[in-house]
């Protein structure tokens, strides 16, 4: 059988693709290495413009019936100073939601397949047919025991390491990198908390993720050699650092508080940022596997929906070859991408501080600085030209 489309992986860029496409009409087959319900290194949270595109989809609705959503306003300390709020509201919504992969891709993949779309999990690709090029477009995928699937469209939505992307012998363009590495692990029987919580002075930090049910999601973040060493190793600084954060986390409730799985590591290098190219003849990128922040905004989840979103609409007869689309994802990207692995860096005492206290003391900034997590504010007005000099000279003696 020929398909239409077949959407290499099975998560937030996949199946978001899968359901969009199947009902148009088209003919989808959804392929993903791991088995339905698997969990994935993600940072989960989902911030009210994601919300509503969850709601169209049906998602929201399905998770709710299965489990209770923990709606957080957002807090963030910084070298001591705090700012804490709600977002400006998309759709009713004003807070985010930090749904384990499990819960999330589950509710996705499952929608997917209501809307018509064929699923196949633990199923790995080999490779594609067909180079990719006008001479020889992709024209389907090879699977590892040999048998070859024809479709007109290879999305790859299968993550940063992609499968995909590797076949087309894709470069990474655009690279960034931050300073910190991270351990982190799920816990139930930490007390409830309205708010989701970053904390971070000059080499560490933590976070605070109330996710579904009575689950929580603690993180703890240091300098690139805080993740080397054996698994006791990791596990004792997992533990310190995580009690080095009073304020955050009453060091006392991790001895009354269970760890419900393993840690997860999390080095520097697999926190590095690129763009890849975006499409060609007969494929296409979505989410990680084309173009991956520095996860300390939590961005991933929001450009993976949007990405496919646009791509299978664009497919469906609004582009069909696919043209405007790199060039509609860099720019959403613009300033996004670089203020991600700015905040993903360690504070400077010397810059960080005034920053903050800047932003705190202007509520409309301050708001700004929340809403740039939901796209409804751009980070580069945030930190103008205008303001930093503002804030700097207003931290300026007058013996100055």
């Amino acid at each position: 059988m020929s398909y239409d489309a077949i959407v290499v992986g099975g998560r937030c860029a996949g199946s978001t693709t899968a359901i969009s496409l199947a009902q148009a009409g088209a003919e989808v087959l959804m392929l993903d290495r791991d088995e339905l319900g698997s969990d994935t290194v993600s940072t989960h949270t989902l911030f009210p413009n994601t919300i509503v595109r969850l709601e169209e989809l049906g998602v929201i609705e399905r998770m709710r019936a299965r489990h209770e959503l923990r709606p957080v306003a957002h807090r963030v300390r910084i070298l001591g100073r705090e700012l804490s709020g709600t977002f400006t509201p998309i759709g009713g919504h004003d807070r985010a939601l930090a749904p384990r992969r499990p819960v999330l891709d589950r509710a996705l993949a499952e929608a997917a397949i209501d809307a018509g779309a064929e699923a196949r999990f633990g199923v790995r690709i080999a490779g594609l047919v067909g180079s990719g090029t006008d001479d020889d477009p992709v024209r389907g995928v090879e699977l590892e025991d040999g048998a070859r699937i024809e479709a007109s469209w290879v999305i790859g939505a299968d993550g940063r390491a992609s499968t995909v992307a590797r076949a087309l012998a894709l470069p990474k363009q655009k690279p960034m990198a931050a300073d910190m590495s991270m351990l982190f692990a799920y816990w139930r029987g930490v007390p409830r908390d309205e708010h989701f919580t970053m904390e971070a002075r000059e080499d560490s930090g933590i976070n605070l993720i109330p996710c579904e049910d009575d689950v929580t999601l603690l993180l703890s973040f240091g300098p690139p050699e805080f993740t080397h060493g054996d698994a006791a190793t990791r596990r004792r600084r997992y533990l310190e650092g995580l009690r080095e954060f009073p304020e955050t986390l009453d060091p006392s409730i991790l001895d009354r508080a269970e760890m419900i799985s393993e840690i997860v590591v999390v080095p520097e290098p697999m926190l590095r940022g690129f763009f890849r190219s975006a499409s060609g003849p007969g494929w296409a990128l979505v989410g990680d596997a084309g173009h991956f922040k520095h996860p300390a905004t939590a961005q991933g989840i929001s450009d993976a929906i949007e990405q496919s979103l646009y791509v299978a609409d664009a497919l469906g007869g609004g582009d069909p070859e696919l043209s405007g689309y790199e060039s509609w994802r860099d720019a959403r990207a613009a300033g996004h991408y670089e203020w991600s692995f700015s905040f993903g860096s360690f504070p400077k005492p010397d810059k960080g501080g005034l920053i903050f206290d800047g932003i705190s003391a202007e509520p409309d900034v301050e708001q700004s600085f929340r809403d740039v997590l939901c796209r409804t504010a751009d980070p580069r007005e945030v930190m103008s030209k205008e303001n930093l000099s503002r804030w700097f000279a207003g931290a300026q003696s007058p013996a100055s």
